[in-house]
């Protein structure tokens, strides 16, 4: 999964994004005038479309900044490495994931596992780093998150 993009990659991605949307909506609206026969004539016609786009660029502007406002929140980051952290057990069937948003902040869960049981681990992540120790394993699932590979 990529991570997060530069903010200015993201607002060109918007705004072609809306451009787009309004584009496909304008060539909707004048197909479907022509197909049914009522070209668009006369000022009071294009001042009707002209408030309909008006309204749908509005709404879509609105969705817009809605979803750059979420963004930066959803996570944007996998990690996952598997590793054997007990040499009774093989098969690397232990393993960290790491779950990271734009901001580099999330989760780091450890899940390990020997032949009497499992332990499950989580420990926060605030950009880029925790207030608890993390194991070597736990830092390498964090940078492949971040996209250190």
């Amino acid at each position: 999964m990529p991570n997060a993009l530069p903010a200015n990659t993201q607002t060109v991605l918007a705004a072609v994004a809306g451009a787009w949307g309004l584009l496909t909506f304008v060539a909707v609206v004048l197909a479907q005038r022509t197909r049914r026969g009522r070209e668009l004539t006369g000022e009071e016609g294009l001042r009707r479309e002209l408030a309909a786009v008006g309204r749908r660029l509005a709404a879509l502007e609105t969705s817009m900044a809605q979803i750059a406002e979420a963004l930066p929140r959803s996570i944007q980051g996998v990690g996952v490495l598997r590793y054997t952290p007990f040499p009774e057990v093989g098969g690397n069937m232990s393993f960290s994931l790491a779950l990271l948003d734009g901001h580099a902040s999330g989760v780091v869960i450890s899940v390990l596992n020997d032949r009497n049981g499992s332990r499950v681990y989580g420990k926060a992540i605030e950009r880029g780093t925790s207030a608890s120790p993390l194991s070597e394993e736990e830092r390498r699932a964090v940078a492949l998150a971040r996209g250190d590979r």
